[in-house]
């Protein structure tokens, strides 16, 4: 940086930065990409513990046609919703709250779907 940042303090007692745009720019961009280190690092810890991954089929699915974590799992395993349920011990109405999003599920029988589903645990968490 070749311009030295301006620092005040606003009316709210807020201290305050004025640089180049350009400048912000590029700590923004740095804080995105450490974003995306940190990231990867969380996906080796968990390739590094055994706690699975996420078929490309899995994630194209949810990347095309927007279907949750949880729906994309089910086709992918070509289960319906009702063979799906029972597997886990839940109604099927049950299950397709949580798959529309309008539910979230307990614990428990979030982990119920994930054996069901032979999927790792994080894998049926959207990322939003």
């Amino acid at each position: 940086m070749g311009y030295e940042p301006q620092k005040f303090v606003a009316p709210d007692g807020t201290e305050m930065v004025v640089m180049p745009a350009a400048d912000f720019e590029r700590l923004r961009m740095l804080a995105e990409e450490s974003e995306d280190v940190l990231a990867a690092r969380e996906q080796m810890t968990r390739l590094a513990v055994g706690e699975g991954t996420m078929p490309g089929p899995v994630l194209n699915l949810m990347l095309d046609t927007g279907l949750s974590p949880i729906s994309a799992w089910r086709k992918y395993r070509g289960l319906s919703q009702v063979e799906l349920a029972k597997a886990a011990g839940c109604t099927q109405s049950a299950l397709s709250q949580i798959e529309s999003g309008a539910r979230y599920g307990t614990p428990k029988l979030r982990k119920a779907l994930a054996k069901a589903l032979d999927a790792p645990l994080w894998t049926l968490d959207n990322e939003d």
